[in-house]
């Protein structure tokens, strides 16, 4: 299974995400997030929600950055042309 397979369904099994896309360039992930989950909290809280199910990859170097982006669904409304083709 690639990587990208797996951190979807790392994330798909413990967030409730309305929508995820992930890539990856090697062991580097790239990852948006669109969720209920993330009205009205810092940008850091949003990072930690995503990064804390996927630390096992990342401690046993399966990947080793991430990049992310989080929005909530009125936000995503706005930006999503700036991320999706």
């Amino acid at each position: 299974m690639s990587i990208s397979n797996i951190v979807k369904n790392i994330l798909l099994q413990h967030l409730s995400l309305d929508e995820l896309y992930v890539n990856t360039n090697q062991k580097n992930c790239y990852i948006i997030a669109v969720s209920r989950i993330f009205y009205g909290i810092t940008e850091l809280e949003r990072h930690k929600i995503i990064y804390a199910p996927l630390m096992t990859e990342i401690i046993n170097k399966n990947i080793h950055a991430v990049t992310i982006k989080t929005f909530d669904p009125e936000e995503w409304i706005v930006k999503r042309k700036f991320y999706i083709a």
